[in-house]
Formats: structure tokens, C-alpha cells, sequence
């Protein structure tokens, strides 16, 4: 090909792909921004409702319509007795109606003057806009891992939450109102103002209604509120910080004074409005040294109770707990009441490489965890660099990607509960802890050591039922039935006391029959014991102060604490296994629990052992608890036991009809058959339907090529950025093929396919050159674009 017509196409090419791409762009911004609504426009359609018997309404349609000059259009969808009648086209009489004054024009008045015609609507057409997504543009979006990895922590790619799907289907916590329990919230914060809720705020430090923190400076400034509280509503698209997992929700904060709070304040704080504010996220507890035993106090625990049954209308407040950082110190969840109560949900952490984060803590009521920990910011001498961590806000206006721990994953399962109660707002406190069972996702985690229970649901002391996956949650959530009223029960063994020494375990049991068995569908278990250590020498909670000064002056204080051979509340372990032969561990050994009892003489009183993996069991038949006790000296003595099993009396319709086997179409998990009920599909989804497909129809899709939309295409995000034009350079050495390439991949498909058609223009003009021999001639080519194309917009 001579080198001046190459030249020549190269220009016109170029040309070509700066029209086609400024052209896409300033579709996409009128699309996304141009969100006015059209006066009413008035249609020349009437819907009239009959009053006659079933077998006469066709007849009796067909005749009025014809009366006044109508076309009977027939029955409006599934309704027997609605009918649609038109106007001819060339009869204007619909355009004589009178705007702004609520009259009827003299067509419907005639039609409501009929005596068979119960109503009478001039039908209105208004716009509808499309809920299409677009790539967040929030400066930093892209460091924010947890909510979409691709490899940013130099761990595996799709290690996150998958929420983008569900922002893809238009959920973005919109009229959801979720509150923070913290040490306060920037509320003038860029990034966390738009989304703040005055209403659902309050100081319970300071009696007042500003939450803002009272601390900004020194070594421990009250910054965890503010960091937690815009991992769930960052603003999106305002050139701040990133986004939140629920965008648009309405954030609040209740504050209290983590160092010193009492009973009744938290009480108050978790029962603030309980009506009002749905979700309640806490990133707070007890100490995680290894050593603490602590529940919530007598005035929370009937705080707690009383939400769930009256909070949101009767539906249940949902509160959501950090299951605690103590896994340095061999601290397990099980000795925390707060996040081991059936009234919460206690979530854990696991980081980058799906591994358990390291400071995460294990235990047998955990439900959940998310991908909150990046381990390579940890050197082999145990030194710690915080960065690529938890990406969101701070205080002064600014942001961090210093925050992690399990305080960082509560608030993203909060993001996502947020995000299901806008696509199902009937969603009880039970329904959400039963979308947790059956929709996190076991797959990715490593080093779980997985039990599978009788109800075949995998279990895990570390990941509890698995990764959160915003997706499955959120997909399911929008088709679930609610679950039955919650029943208990609660049991005692024969032995009302038992001891166990080192070699010898102390077993009991707990007999449940049919007869007297209500429950027969599992949710929590509770075992309720009291323990006390028989020695001759006690480590009391004054010791555990005194143990607390060691700590702060020496550590070799600390390891002869740890390391004496004194019998202590660590050396227990409780292990409970149900008729079906699940076995659940209750408390595992807390090797720093140096403490062998209370004030009052005891290890444990009264306390509370809860377990949810025996979820989805039938509890009939035998049930035995085994204390073992690893200490050669001393001896446990347990006393005051009683078994309460929770669920309901019936399987849920919502899981009653899981097939063992899903659509080929689902990648993972289903709640029905079909390509329909798939949490996950294994290629595509239509947005519309949420169906799940091999191909897209007309070959479109949007993000990762996950989702299709019938009706306008969104590409994957490739390399235009901004809704400027992107020029671009090609040598004149390069062939057409290479400039087709150059210029496509920066277009997308739609580019790629219009530059198709110039470059088999372009070889044809060029072979009628070459055969008629004609020199000097100008190549003009022409973009045509017709109104039923379809733009492309980053995503």
C-alpha cells in the first residue's frame, strides 16, 4: 500500500476514534447526570375498571369502547376486571384535557357516567431513568481492597466482599439508616457528611446531640468511630477518600466514652431508637489480653432482648460485633459475652491470602468473616508497617489505610446488611443471621479445618460459616421468605454436679425426645454452667490488676505469670456434640488465662456457651457435654447446667426447598432450581431479571463481564478515563490491523466494530484507486452513528 494513503487512513482513523469516543462521552454524562423529570404528559390511553361479573366483562369492554370511539386494547395484565382503551391515531381528542387543575377532560367524565364503570384513569406517561452503574471515581477507590480486589495487596485477586455486583443492581443502602457505638464521628467529614443523619445520632458521654469526637490529638486521638463509620457510608463520587459499602445510607453515630462506660449507658446507646435506626454496628468489647471473662451487664442483656422484639416495627434491631483482635493472646470470642450472644452477630477477620488474620480470635459463635487484614505489612521479626490495610476516613477531613483488625470488619458486614435491607426491608433480626448460614462463602478460605454438621453446613472455629459475599447475600435476601417465629427450650441433665481433673474428663448429658422437643429445626444452643477451680492458692481479679502493672513494667513479670504451673481458668476446655454428631467447642484452652476465679470464687458463673454451628439440626436424641481439664494440679467442679436450644418448630420455606444440586448456571449456591435462583452465576446475569445465562443477549455486558442489560451496553473498565477524548499516535509503519487494535482497545466493542467497517472501506477505496490509477485524490470518510447505539462508560 503506498505510503501517502497510509498516512492519509491513519488520519482519518485517528479522526474517527476522537469523534467516536467524544460522542460516547457526552452520552454517558447526559445519561448519568441528566436526572430531571419531565412535566406529566397526559397519553391518549384510558384504564376503566368494570363492575360486572367475570363472564360479561370482554363483551361489555368491547361495546363501551366502541361507544365513545375507543379501541378496547384488552385486560390490563393479571387484572380481571381493568381494561385499557386508546384513541385512534388520528382522533386528538386525549390532548383536551386540562393540565394542573386535577379536572377530567370530557372523555373520561363520559366514561365515569357510564353505570358499569367502577374508575376511570387517563393513563400519564412519566420518565423512568435507568439504574446503571458507574466505576466509582472517588480519587482512592482503588486501594479499597476489601470491597474490590484485584490484586492490589499482592494477594489473590477476588479476595472481597463482591459488593460491585450488587451496586450494579442499583443497591446502594439508599433509605437504610445505620448507626455506629464509638468514640464519637467526624460529622463535617467531606466524605462522611452527605451521607450524616442528625436523627440518628446522640452523645451519651456528654448528654448532647453532636457526636464529634473529643479527643483529635495525642498518642490516642478518638479516630475509630470516624474510620469505622466510613467504611459503610463514604459518599461516592465526590473526589474524596473512597466509597462506603452502603453509599447512600444514612449514617449515625451514637458516643460514648470507651474508657469508661457503664451498664446503663450502653444499654441506652443500643436502645436509642430502635424504631428508627436498623442496623447497629460495634467495633468495641472487653480486653483482649487472654485473660478476661466479661459479658454485657444485666441492663444491656434486657436492652438487647427488647430490641429484637420490638425494634423496626417488630422485626428486630440488628446488631453486628467484632468478635475481638486477642488471637496474639490465645483470647477466644467464647469468654466475650458481647459477641457471643444470639442477639448478635459476631464477625471475624481473614486476610489477603484467605488465611486467618492473625489477630483474629476463634470461637464457636462467630458467623461470618471479611477480608479486613493485609499480612504482608508484617516483617518475620513480628515488626508492623501499617499500610494497605482498610482504606476509609479519618479525622481532620482526611483519610487512612492504616485500619484494620476485627474493628474494620463489622462495619463492612454492617455495609452489606444495610445493602440487602434496602433490597428487602421485612427482613427480620433471625432472617439476617440465616442469610449469613447460607450464603457465605467457604470456598477461597484456607487452613478453615472445615467440619461439615448434620444439617450439612460447613463450620469453622476461625471463619465461622465463611467469607461474607455481598452478592449471594443481597440476591438471596431479595427472594427470601421470612423464617418462622423464633421457640426455645431448655434442658437439664440428671447430674446436677460433676468434676473434672487432668486425665479425666467429666462428661454429662442431655436427653431430648420427640415428645418433648418443640424446637426441631436448630439455630443457637446455649449452655449455661458455672465453673470453679479447686485449689489451694487463688488468682483473683485483684491479681489480674496486679498483673496488669506487670505487664506495663516487665515482660519477664509477664512470662512468669503465664508460665507458672498454677492450675488456671485457661486450662478448660468445653466441647459440646448434638445427637447428629456435630461437635462444637464451646470454650477452647486460653493459654494466657492466667485468672482461676472471680470475686466471688468462680472461673466462669453462669456463663452463657454459645454455638450456631449445629444450625439447621434436627436436636432429638442424646446430646453430651465433655469438660476437660488440662491442668495436673487442682480440679474443675462444674455446677448449675442447663442446655437452651433456639430455632423453630418447622423447617423455613426460605431453605426447605435448597436443592442438593444447583443450576449448571450458578457458579455457588442456590435458593431454588432454575437459572433464576442462583446466588452466584457461573458466567452471566441480567440485571433486569437477575437470571443467570452462558451469553449475553446482544452480546452486551457490564462489569468484569458479569451482568448483562437488554437495554443499554456497559463495558468494562478500560483505558478512557475522563469524558475528554484520548488522542492517538500510530506510526506510519504500523499496519491497519494494528491500528484497528490501537483504536479499539481504547474505544471498546462499539468502537472496535465502527473502526471494522473504515478499515474494509478504506481497502476498498484503496483497490478502486489503485485499479483506475488516479492520483490526488482526498479521502473522506463519514461517522455515522444511529440514535439506537449505545454508549461506553468506564465502569
Amino acid at each position: 500500500m503506498p505510503f501517502d494513503l497510509l498516512q492519509r487512513m491513519k488520519h482519518v482513523l485517528t479522526w474517527a476514534a476522537i469523534v467516536s469516543v467524544t460522542s460516547a462521552s457526552t452520552r454517558s454524562r447526559t445519561a448519568l447526570f441528566d436526572q430531571s423529570v419531565p412535566t406529566e404528559q397526559y397519553t391518549d390511553t384510558w384504564v376503566v375498571q368494570l363492575l360486572l361479573p367475570q363472564s360479561q366483562l370482554t363483551l361489555e369492554a368491547h361495546t363501551l369502547a366502541a361507544k365513545h370511539g375507543l379501541i378496547n386494547q384488552g385486560q390490563v395484565g393479571n387484572l380481571d376486571d381493568y381494561f385499557a382503551f386508546k384513541l385512534p391515531e388520528t382522533d386528538q381528542r386525549g390532548n383536551l384535557h386540562l393540565t394542573g387543575t386535577g379536572q377530567k377532560n370530557h372523555i373520561s367524565q363520559a366514561l365515569s357516567n357510564e353505570p358499569n364503570v367502577g374508575s376511570v384513569q387517563q393513563q400519564i406517561a412519566r420518565k423512568r431513568f435507568k439504574k446503571d452503574y458507574s466505576y466509582p471515581s472517588d480519587p482512592n477507590f482503588s486501594k479499597q481492597w476489601s470491597l474490590v480486589n484485584r490484586g492490589q495487596t499482592s494477594g489473590r485477586k477476588g479476595l472481597d466482599i463482591n459488593v460491585e455486583p450488587v451496586w450494579l443492581q442499583g443497591i446502594t443502602g439508599s433509605g437504610v439508616v445505620v448507626s455506629i457505638m464509638d468514640d464519637g464521628l467526624e460529622i463535617t467529614h467531606p466524605d462522611i457528611s452527605p451521607n450524616y443523619d442528625f436523627n440518628a445520632s446522640w452523645d451519651f458521654a456528654h448528654d448532647d446531640n453532636d457526636p464529634t469526637p473529643t479527643k483529635y490529638y495525642g498518642d490516642e486521638p478518638d479516630r475509630h468511630g470516624t474510620s469505622c463509620g466510613g467504611e459503610i457510608a463514604m459518599a461516592k463520587d465526590n473526589n474524596q477518600c473512597g466509597v462506603g459499602v452502603a453509599y447512600n445510607s444514612n449514617l449515625g453515630c451514637l458516643k460514648v466514652d470507651l474508657a469508661s462506660v457503664t451498664d446503663s449507658i450502653e444499654a441506652s446507646s443500643l436502645g436509642y431508637k430502635n424504631n428508627y435506626i436498623q442496623v447497629y454496628s460495634n467495633s468495641w468489647g472487653p480486653s483482649d489480653k487472654g485473660f478476661v471473662v466479661e459479658k454485657p451487664g444485666i441492663l444491656l442483656e434486657n436492652a438487647l432482648k427488647n430490641a429484637v422484639k420490638k425494634g423496626r416495627d417488630g422485626k428486630g434491631s440488628i446488631f453486628v460485633w467484632a468478635a475481638g483482635n486477642g488471637g496474639w493472646n490465645y483470647d477466644s470470642c467464647a469468654a466475650d459475652g458481647y459477641s457471643s450472644s444470639i442477639y448478635t452477630i459476631a464477625v471475624g477477620s481473614a486476610d489477603q491470602t484467605a488465611g486467618q488474620a492473625s489477630y483474629d480470635e476463634q470461637c464457636a459463635g462467630k458467623m461470618a468473616v471479611t477480608y479486613s487484614f493485609n499480612s504482608r505489612t508484617f516483617s518475620d521479626d513480628g515488626s508492623y508497617d501499617p499500610f494497605d490495610q482498610i482504606y476509609t476516613t479519618t479525622l481532620n477531613g482526611e483519610c487512612t489505610d492504616d485500619f484494620t483488625g476485627t474493628s474494620a470488619s463489622a462495619p463492612l458486614v454492617s455495609g452489606v446488611i444495610t445493602l440487602a435491607l434496602q433490597a428487602n426491608h421485612e427482613l427480620t433480626w433471625r432472617d439476617v443471621q440465616y442469610l449469613l448460614v447460607y450464603t457465605s462463602n467457604t470456598d477461597p478460605l484456607t487452613d478453615g479445618e472445615w467440619t461439615v454438621n448434620g444439617a450439612g453446613r460447613k463450620i469453622s472455629l476461625k471463619f465461622g460459616f465463611g467469607a461474607i459475599d455481598a452478592e449471594a447475600f443481597v440476591t438471596r435476601a431479595r427472594n427470601w421468605t421470612t423464617v418462622p417465629p423464633q421457640i426455645s427450650q431448655t434442658l437439664t441433665s440428671h447430674q446436677t454436679y460433676g468434676s473434672a481433673r487432668f486425665g479425666q474428663p467429666l462428661t454429662m448429658q442431655f436427653t431430648v425426645s420427640n415428645t418433648t422437643s418443640g424446637v426441631h429445626f436448630l439455630e443457637h444452643v446455649v449452655l449455661t454452667a458455672s465453673l470453679r477451680i479447686e485449689y489451694v492458692r487463688r488468682y483473683t481479679i485483684t491479681d489480674y490488676y496486679a498483673f496488669i502493672k506487670y505487664e506495663a513494667i516487665d515482660e519477664a513479670s509477664v512470662k512468669r505469670w503465664l508460665l507458672d504451673p498454677h492450675p488456671r481458668r485457661g486450662d478448660i476446655m468445653i466441647e459440646l456434640t448434638s445427637p447428629q454428631g456435630t461437635t462444637s467447642t464451646l470454650l477452647p484452652y486460653r493459654n494466657y488465662d492466667f485468672v482461676n476465679s472471680d470475686d466471688e470464687g468462680y472461673a466462669y458463673y453462669l456463663w452463657p456457651f454459645m454455638s450456631v454451628h449445629y444450625w439447621g439440626e434436627n436436636p432429638v436424641g442424646t446430646w453430651t457435654m465433655t469438660v476437660t481439664f488440662k491442668s495436673s494440679s487442682g480440679y474443675v467442679s462444674v455446677s448449675n447446667m442447663d442446655l437452651a436450644l433456639y430455632g423453630t418448630s418447622t423447617t423455613p420455606q426460605a431453605v426447605a426447598n435448597i436443592p442438593m444440586v444447583c443450576d449448571e448456571a450458578c457458579a455457588r449456591g442456590c435458593y431454588g432450581d432454575g437459572p433464576n435462583a442462583c446466588d452466584v452465576c457461573k458466567d452471566f446475569r441480567i440485571v433486569s431479571t437477575l437470571e443467570c445465562v452462558t451469553t449475553c443477549p446482544n452480546n452486551t455486558y457490564v462489569y468484569k463481564g458479569s451482568y448483562c442489560n437488554g437495554t443499554k451496553t456497559l463495558l468494562p473498565f478500560v483505558a478512557i478515563t475522563n469524558s475528554t477524548s484520548k488522542n492517538i499516535t500510530v506510526s506510519a509503519s504500523n499496519s491497519l490491523v494494528n491500528v484497528a487494535i490501537a483504536v479499539g482497545t481504547s474505544m471498546g466493542l462499539v468502537g472496535l466494530l465502527v473502526l471494522v467497517c473504515i478499515v474494509v472501506t478504506c481497502i476498498a477505496v484503496y483497490l478502486w484507486i489503485k485499479k483506475k490509477n488516479e492520483r490526488g485524490n482526498r479521502l473522506r470518510y463519514h461517522v455515522l452513528q444511529s440514535e439506537d447505539d449505545t454508549s461506553s462508560v468506564p465502569v
